[in-house]
């Protein structure tokens, strides 16, 4: 279950419990440390009253699924005796969070699914390319060939040279335009927001020629990468992380500047703090939450059976026919609000009056 399809079933009839913790398996004792740290985990809920049925999905899903594989962490979300989400994080949190309420806590699945950029990586030569697609459903990983014959230039003088050249150049555009084709398709496939470019540097440039406008426009091109054995595969996955890091805050930093753009505009489609905030979030009036988790900390909000309205206090709910009135926080409540009215959520350590601040829709 994704977050959006959560947010739309929430009600408060019940109990929810938010875990990340370090699922690192990289030492030899591996096994015997992510114990003690479910162990610990398990302790933090039962002192929070967790319900007994949801203890035992979670500890059901936590030990009898495989562990992960070097460092990692992982995301639980469960709610009566079913484990909503559990999903695998490529780095362990900051800290273990373990937390029972009446509503779940997605802010670090939030800040996690911002990470995760759909992609295309090609490495090319001038017989082929090993490419990898990576979208909202896991990742595709494939190899295109061309025909191996006359790949190669070869030595010599006259006629016969640039003979058996002009097949090899021929050859060489043939493939790159089947790899092209086939690079196209898969921008399109998984929606890519970045293509990463790899390879030997006359084919990699033949390639950018060759592919269509839209992956054009996304492709971005590596130093490091290439089909030959012996090549450092580390160094190029760094660089393709970089790569992608530097879009997602491009991506983080265009919604900010928007944002204080139109705070600066009159009548600018912008608010900030939470009563303007909420105020938005209650018309579904958001198209970008903007949140400070540090800024927005503890604070408390009010709110009813569904995910809006919210409120600061529980006259305003009740006045409006709530008839049950629940405290909840407000780094759970907002997002999943945001959610639930379509909005994105975007997280940022920029400083913001009571750390949360919105782009709206229309004025």
């Amino acid at each position: 279950m994704r977050l959006k399809d959560l947010a739309d079933q929430i009600g408060h009839s019940g109990q929810f419990a938010s875990i990340y913790f370090d699922s690192s398996h990289d030492t030899a004792d591996a096994a015997r440390q992510i114990e003690l740290r479910w162990r610990a985990v398990v302790d933090q809920l039962e002192g929070a009253g967790l319900a007994q049925q949801t203890l035992t999905a979670l500890d059901n899903a936590v030990t009898e699924n495989p562990p992960s594989q070097g460092r990692a962490g992982r995301a639980l979300v469960a709610a009566g005796s079913t484990v909503l989400i559990d999903e695998q994080l490529p780095e362990p949190p900051p800290g273990r969070i373990a937390r029972v309420s009446p509503l779940p806590y997605l802010l670090p699945l939030i800040e996690h699914d911002a990470q995760q950029v759909p992609h295309v990586v090609a490495v090319i030569d001038r017989t082929g390319a090993d490419l990898r697609a990576v979208g909202q459903h896991g990742m595709n990983q494939e190899s295109v060939q061309g025909t191996e014959h006359h790949v190669h230039k070869v030595r010599g003088g006259g006629w016969s040279h640039w003979s058996i050249q002009n097949r090899v150049e021929e050859k060489s555009r043939q493939n790159v335009e089947e790899v092209a084709r086939e690079v196209s398709r898969l921008v399109d496939d998984v929606d890519a927001q970045v293509l990463v470019l790899a390879g030997e540097v006359q084919a990699r440039k033949a390639l950018y020629d060759a592919i269509a406008p839209r992956a054009r426009e996304i492709a971005v091109e590596a130093s490091t990468g290439n089909r030959a054995e012996g090549g450092d595969a580390e160094a190029f996955e760094h660089e393709v992380r970089r790569i992608l890091d530097e879009h997602v805050e491009k991506q983080r930093q265009a919604s900010f500047d928007r944002f204080h753009a139109e705070l600066n505009r009159d009548n600018g489609l912008a608010a900030q703090g939470l009563n303007e905030t909420l105020s938005a979030l209650n018309a579904a009036n958001v198209e970008y939450l903007l949140v400070n988790p540090q800024v927005l900390a503890d604070r408390t909000l009010c709110s009813g059976a569904q995910p809006t309205p919210l409120a600061t206090a529980e006259q305003p709910l009740r006045a409006a026919g709530e008839e049950t009135v629940h405290t909840v926080r407000a780094d759970e409540a907002l997002p999943i609000a945001a959610l639930a009215t379509g909005a994105k959520v975007v997280t940022s350590d920029e400083a913001l009056p009571d750390g949360v601040g919105v782009l709206l829709r229309h004025t």
